[in-house]
């Protein structure tokens, strides 16, 4: 089993917050877009980053309807965040609904 690294896209908002841990580096200057490295690190380092450097935790939770979903919570206020003007959106797997909500927080931010 191996981790899910974040898309590209999510790459590259990572970028615009100030997420840059060297060690997850890639070479994308064959790509279409103004960087030359991104920092491409797994779907784990981004949520623990969010959770301890801007305060987002981002639960994954799974229905009985079979799908899975996202929820993000302030952690110092044990609060909801952001969602109240989203629609509600059903994921296949927990990676998907893990990788949207990434970037749910990442916007906030």
């Amino acid at each position: 089993m191996t981790e899910e690294l974040v898309t590209l896209e999510t790459a590259k908002l990572l970028k615009e917050k100030g997420f840059q841990q060297r060690k997850y580096l890639i070479n994308v200057s064959t790509l279409h877009h103004c960087y030359k490295y991104l920092s491409v690190p797994p779907q784990s380092v981004v949520q623990r980053w969010l959770r301890e450097t801007k305060d987002l935790h981002i639960g994954i939770c799974y229905s009985h309807k079979l799908f899975w979903y996202y929820e993000i919570m302030s952690v110092s206020n044990h609060v909801l965040v952001g969602l109240a003007n989203r629609p509600s959106i059903h994921y296949n797997t927990y990676e998907e609904a893990l990788e949207a909500g990434i970037q749910e927080a990442l916007k906030l931010i």
